[in-house]
């Protein structure tokens, strides 16, 4: 029983120390998180927070994991109901210039994976939709196109747009939201079977 406790005891700290640093990367960024400032605001011993995390990488890297899941089950919740391509492309981005605009520096890690180790060719944002625009031609809804360069030229714009939305810190999430119909209809545009 007393393994058990320890053990729980232990994963509690860490996700103590995960939920600090996470505070802390949201607040300043997640370059100033480091090692010093999280046992300072939890008044623990380095000792501590070298048992869980080998350093500050591990802790980021973590909470990037953590944040992406928790971003894919709220994508996943809201595309239940949706029926085509055109209206999941829409839900997601949305849901991802959302982030962009209300928690910028969360949007930086795990949509453009700024302070990640774990850089990829190609991210996974882009492989689903590029499956997705498939299926959409294969539907007749979107006209034949390479799904692999489409794919990429539209997160590329989204990235974009979303870039200047989480800098501009005048606009209201109305504001962001006519811009980003705007944007959303100009791309639509461009892969839609007209036919």
């Amino acid at each position: 029983m007393a393994r058990e406790e320890q053990k729980m005891r232990s994963e509690m700290i860490r996700q103590a120390i995960l939920d600090t640093a996470l505070e802390i990367g949201i607040q300043e960024g997640f370059e100033e998180v480091s090692i010093r400032k999280i046992i300072k605001r939890m008044k623990y011993s380095t000792g501590v927070v070298y048992h869980h995390f080998k350093d500050k990488q591990e802790i980021i890297d973590a909470i990037e994991l953590a944040e992406t899941a928790w971003l894919h089950a709220q994508i996943a919740e809201l595309l239940k109901n949706q029926k085509d391509v055109v209206s999941e492309m829409e839900v997601v981005f949305k849901r991802i210039m959302k982030l962009a605009f209300d928690e910028p520096e969360k949007y930086n890690l795990i949509v453009l994976h700024k302070y990640s180790r774990r850089r990829s060719d190609r991210p996974e944002w882009i492989s689903h939709l590029s499956d997705r625009l498939k299926q959409g031609m294969e539907s007749g809804i979107i006209k034949e196109i390479d799904s692999e360069k489409a794919a990429f030229s539209i997160w590329s714009s989204f990235l974009g747009f979303n870039l200047m939305i989480s800098r501009h810190t005048d606009l209201t999430m109305e504001q962001a939201e006519e811009l980003f119909q705007v944007q959303f209809d100009i791309i639509l545009k461009g892969v839609l079977n007209h036919e």
